[in-house]
Parts: structure tokens; C-alpha cells; sequence
């Protein structure tokens, strides 16, 4: 595909150890590196064969990746790049892992795999400590491209979250005209940290070494190295994560952002939809001033207001960080407290004349006779509960119990509007029949797992009495 002259060069990005930034001095940056770079390719030709010295032009499988750079020869490290913290970047084998990043980070988002923008990448000889990577988006007239600037000597985390800024910044641009997406600065940072924990845990860089060298060690817990960050550091507030100065970017703070970055993200993708709402949010990017406006628009059904989030976000990793497989509940707990949760002490009646009786009634049951006003703080109260148990749930239980909190919150968001209209006392019923099909169903899994870890409860006098 042929593509006529860059209409406009809109921005450069550089890399640093405090993250992605605007740089405004990418030519009088690149002419000293080019120089030195050329200046060392002669003196080493005098010492081997100009043959081995020869840029490589290397073009990924795809086509979307296009390296340059000179050929870091045979592997003669003790140690796998999957094990260390630089990487020397081949140019085969970088075109190789940009295509492995970019295929994870499409299926970590179910992105449709239909690249449009290419992606040049050169390599240059370092000439300081950490020198920054610079990305340039250019806009052409049938599209955008980029253009990356990357020392060969590279850590590998500054590596992987390179290529997953550009491959976020190509799909987010495919629809943008005159201006370039805006992007929170947890994205990139979170995503790139939920691939080295787990897709890309392996991620080697160098030419394959001797068999038997290669040691990968993956534990059961792909969150455990934030949770320790931030139970040793403290949680950033969801300002902070938003909005991070620079000494919230930087040096020693920088694991800080990374590990709430990482919690936060991989939280958004355990909801209902949070997938299918984040590659939204990315579409929409272009068409807002700002990533919150996109933000909200993409996560309305879940976050009507960025207090919201605020809010969800502070309980939500509060918990999170605090637990690990290890603290977790046995399963036959869980289940026990979540049954307390979801039943509702009412004052029922067996016939007109009897007394009020109390008695446990099931959670649709309280949707449908109570009003809308008298909804909401029982409500309000069962999601605080379902969080605070969520924290300390085995992985499968805490999807089950979001489910019910996603549940719960459409059911809030009814009850509200309806409470903010007065609703008559004729029209108290706000649960839908889609309301009712989703709590039904969620009991028939809670009663799957039930059935799975008593001895005996496919009897039905055995099992725990339930709330009807």
C-alpha cells in the first residue's frame, strides 16, 4: 500500500522513566543519535565484516510493524529476556514480540483484527542512561501512521508499554480527522501491566537460548506484585490515577501508579460488559475533548457521574489489594454469608386477619413490594455487603457475587428515578421482568455451587433453609 506525503506531523511522545510525554524536540533530538549512530556503525566495520554491520529492514507477519536496526547477534546471556530487566532489541525478533503484544492486548479487548495505520520503529545506540523513546503520530491523507524511536538496549517493561500505547493510539485513531485521541493516563499502564502478569509473562526478546535455560515462573496470583506495592505504598486516590503529576510518575512513585493502574484496569474488565464499554470508550476518544466525557459515555449503565467511579473505585481496590488467594474464604462460607445478604427480613401476612409475621424474603420479592423510596437504602446497604464479601471471595465466587452487584445496580438506578418522580402508590413496581430473569438465574448458579460443595444438598431437607 503506497500512501501519499504526511499531511502533518500532530504530535510526538516521549518515553521516558516517568512515562509517556509530548516532546516538542524530536529532530534536534534524533540528529545527534543519528550521527553517533552513524559514527558507530564505522568505527565497528573496522573491526568486522561490513556484511554483519548492515541495518536489517524487517516487516511483521501482519505488515503493521516495520523495524529497523542493526542485528544484535547470537545469544550469550545466562538468562532469558523473560527473566531480566533490559532487552537488546533484534530486529527480527522485535517484529516478532510487537506481534505478540498486539495480539494479546486484541484478545485481552476482543479488538477486531483489522489494523489500519502502520508503524515504523528504528532502533538507535544508547548514549545515556534510560534515554527516552519517542513516538510521532503522522497524519496522512488516507490515514494515520507512527513513527517510534527506541534505544537498543531497552528496559523490558518500557518496552512492552511502547508498543501498547501505539497499538491503543492506532485503533482509538481510525476514525479521528483533525485531532488525536485523548487518553487517561492509567490506560496504557494498566493494560500493558495485565499482559506481563499474564499473556505476555513469557515474553522473550533475545535469540532462543539452550534448552534447560529457561526458567518461566508463574504464580497463581497475577496481582500479587501490585498488592504488595500498594499495601507497602497505600492506594493513590482515583484523582491521582486521573491526574498525576509528574512526581506521581516518576522514580521511586512510578511502581505506585503502575500497581493502581493495574488494579483499577483489571477491575474494569471483571465487570458485566467491561470489555465491549473499554474498546467503546477507545472508539469514542477522538470525538471528546476529554477521556472522561468518552469514559462515562461508554460506562453510563455503571457510572452515571465520575463520583461514581470515585466511589466504586476507592471500596473496590480498597479490598482487592488487601486479599490474595491465600485470605480468601472457603468456598462453603462465602456461600453461607452470601444467602444472609441476599435475604430480607419483612413484616409478611398468611392471611388478612393474622399478625405481621418477620420473615426472610428473597431479594425479588423486596423489589416488588416495596416502594421505591424504601428500595434504595436496603438496596445500597446489600451492594456495601456484596463488595465487602466480594474481597474476601475465591475468584469464581467474586465473579458470581459481581454479577449480583451489577444486578443491583440496575435495580438502583430504577428505584432512583422512580423515587425522584413520586411515583404513585399504584406504580411502585419498578423491577422489570429482565430484572427478574437475571436474579433468577444467578440464584440457579448459587444453588449449582451449593449443590457442588454440600455432601447430601441434592436433598432438600439437607439443604440450607433459603429466604423465599
Amino acid at each position: 500500500m503506497r500512501r501519499a506525503g504526511p499531511s502533518k506531523t500532530i504530535a510526538t511522545y516521549a518515553i521516558g522513566a516517568g512515562g509517556l510525554r509530548p516532546s516538542g524536540q524530536l529532530a534536534g533530538r534524533l540528529a545527534p543519535l543519528w550521527i553517533a549512530s552513524v559514527g558507530l556503525s564505522v568505527a565497528l566495520l573496522c573491526g568486522a565484516r561490513a556484511a554483519e554491520m548492515e541495518p536489517l529492514v524487517v516487516r511483521s507477519t501482519s505488515g503493521q510493524f516495520v523495524v529497523r536496526g542493526l542485528p544484535q547477534g547470537p545469544f550469550r546471556a545466562s538468562q532469558s529476556t523473560s527473566e531480566v530487566t533490559y532487552l537488546r532489541l533484534d530486529p527480527s525478533l522485535t517484529a516478532v514480540s510487537l506481534e505478540r503484544i498486539r495480539q494479546s492486548l486484541y484478545g485481552e479487548l476482543n479488538l477486531p483484527d483489522k489494523w489500519q495505520g502502520f508503524v515504523t520503529v528504528n532502533t538507535f545506540p544508547a548514549q545515556e542512561d534510560s534515554p527516552p523513546i519517542t513516538v510521532t503520530s503522522v497524519h496522512f491523507a488516507d490515514g494515520w501512521g507512527y513513527r517510534v524511536e527506541i534505544p537498543e538496549i531497552v528496559e523490558k517493561s518500557r518496552f512492552v508499554r511502547c508498543a501498547v500505547s501505539v497499538i491503543l493510539r492506532e485503533f482509538a485513531n481510525r476514525n479521528a480527522v483533525n485531532r488525536e485521541a485523548e487518553f487517561p493516563p492509567w490506560l496504557g499502564e494498566g493494560l500493558a501491566s495485565q499482559l506481563e502478569a499474564t499473556s505476555l509473562a513469557s515474553l522473550a526478546l533475545e535469540p532462543t537460548p539452550p534448552a534447560g535455560l529457561v526458567k518461566v515462573d508463574r504464580g497463581p496470583d497475577p496481582l500479587r506484585q501490585a498488592r504488595e506495592v500498594v499495601r507497602a505504598g497505600g492506594l493513590l486516590t482515583f484523582t491521582q490515577l486521573s491526574l498525576p503529576t509528574e512526581a506521581e510518575l516518576s522514580g521511586a512513585n512510578r511502581p505506585r501508579f503502575q500497581a493502581c493502574s493495574h488494579l483499577f484496569v483489571r477491575e474494569l474488565l471483571r465487570l458485566r460488559g467491561g470489555r465491549e464499554a473499554i474498546r467503546d470508550m477507545l472508539e469514542r476518544l477522538p470525538e471528546h475533548l476529554n477521556w472522561q466525557t468518552a469514559f462515562l459515555r461508554s460506562f453510563e449503565s455503571r457510572f452515571p457521574r465520575l463520583i461514581d467511579v470515585d466511589k466504586w473505585y476507592t471500596l473496590t481496590l480498597t479490598h482487592v489489594a488487601g486479599r490474595d488467594n491465600t485470605s480468601a474464604w472457603p468456598t462453603d462460607t462465602t456461600v453461607a454469608r452470601l444467602d444472609e445478604i441476599l435475604s430480607t427480613t419483612l413484616q409478611v401476612r398468611t392471611g388478612t386477619n393474622d399478625l405481621p409475621l418477620s420473615a426472610p424474603v428473597r431479594l425479588q420479592r423486596v423489589l416488588g413490594e416495596l416502594e421505591p423510596a424504601r428500595q434504595i437504602p436496603v438496596l445500597e446497604l446489600k451492594r456495601l455487603q456484596l463488595e465487602m464479601l466480594r474481597g474476601r471471595s475465591t475468584p469464581e465466587m467474586a465473579l458470581l457475587i459481581g454479577d449480583y452487584i451489577e444486578t443491583i445496580d440496575a435495580c438502583l438506578r430504577r428505584s432512583r428515578a422512580a423515587a425522584n418522580k413520586r411515583a404513585a402508590a399504584g406504580s411502585n413496581n419498578v423491577v422489570t421482568p429482565e430484572i427478574v430473569r437475571r436474579l433468577e438465574s444467578l440464584d440457579q448458579r448459587l444453588e449449582a455451587v451449593r449443590t457442588k460443595i454440600l455432601p447430601g444438598s441434592s436433598d432438600p431437607e439437607k439443604l440450607p433453609k433459603r429466604a423465599q
